[in-house]
């Protein structure tokens, strides 16, 4: 994996050439893809903005479905701090696969590993993000999980999500 110029030694900046990226130019056009969700990559909630991340060809993402989380209306908080009823939504990030909102970050590093060819994939974690490396290597079944965890800085709940 590189992660340094070989150049100047300096760390790799990502950068994408935006000019010549397929960005839809309205939000509208961006909504219109949400009638295509029955497409595997239109369905994940962070797949289906994939022009914003051009990195991967399609063949290469590796989506579970995440994302697909609730927005839940929450007057009172929004009230709390001066906003009218209605104005205000959270997203419950505990529906995604996982469990966690992890896994919309993770979708995209698991994409890379992917594409760059790693039969590996670790991570050091004492919760969440152990989860869901454990589940995208389960579920995929394109690279086994190493997982690294402190002794005795772990729930057992999130172990035994990491061990699933």
């Amino acid at each position: 994996m590189r992660t340094s110029c070989d150049r100047c030694g300096d760390l790799v900046d990502v950068t994408y050439d935006w000019d010549r990226a397929s960005i839809p130019a309205k939000l509208q056009d961006f909504e219109q893809f949400w009638t295509q969700r029955h497409d595997r990559l239109r369905f994940s909630g962070v797949w289906r903005f994939k022009e914003l991340l051009p990195f991967a060809p399609d063949e290469k993402i590796v989506t579970v479905g995440e994302g697909q989380t609730l927005l839940q209306q929450a007057n009172s908080v929004g009230e709390y701090v001066g906003m009218n009823a209605g104005q205000l939504f959270l997203q419950y990030e505990g529906m995604n696969p996982s469990g966690s909102f992890k896994d919309n970050g993770m979708c995209a590093a698991f994409t890379h590993a992917h594409m760059m060819g790693a039969q590996r994939a670790a991570c050091a974690s004492t919760g969440n993000t152990s989860a869901s490396l454990a589940m995208y290597c389960s579920v995929s079944r394109l690279m086994k999980a190493i997982i690294f965890v402190g002794s005795g800085k772990i729930a057992y709940g999130k172990l035994s999500q990491a061990l699933e």
